[in-house]
């Protein structure tokens, strides 16, 4: 007998295509931004190319679409740039573009799940690149 899997629902409410708006118009504004544009600039060979990774990979956690591939977290960690304190910057850099391009209802769903995965990458930097000695930062 074979099982099959239920379906995944969707997270919340949201297109592929405001997806899409959405990682491009928060793009525009990485790239201007006087802190984050730098090290974006840097480490971002294509941009198109960086925001359809990013527009798949939302869509695969949302949507729970196949086609991301890749590590964020590793990708982080090798960039010495990124620093944990970039995180609140893009958080709220984030949030903003996401009230202005969705749905409130929509915005502010993303904006909590983005939250938790930043919180999460930073977590993650400040914990790989501490001092042996030091406790690990939990919160």
């Amino acid at each position: 007998m074979t099982r099959t899997m239920p379906i995944r629902p969707h997270m919340f409410d949201i297109t592929a295509d405001e997806i899409a708006t959405l990682v491009n118009q928060f793009y525009a504004r990485i790239r201007v931004h006087p802190d984050l544009g730098p090290v974006f600039d840097r480490a971002i060979e294509d941009w198109p190319e960086h925001e359809e990774k990013i527009a798949a990979f939302w869509r695969g956690a949302i949507l729970r679409e196949a086609g991301y591939s890749g590590n964020p977290m590793q990708v982080h960690l090798a960039n010495s740039e990124i620093l944990p304190e970039h995180f609140r910057l893009w958080l709220d850099l984030f949030e903003d573009t996401a009230k202005k391009a969705l749905k409130p209802a929509t915005a502010e769903a993303f904006s909590h799940l983005a939250t938790r995965i930043g919180k999460g990458l930073s977590f993650g930097i400040e914990n790989f690149r501490r001092e042996a000695d030091t406790p690990p930062v939990l919160s």
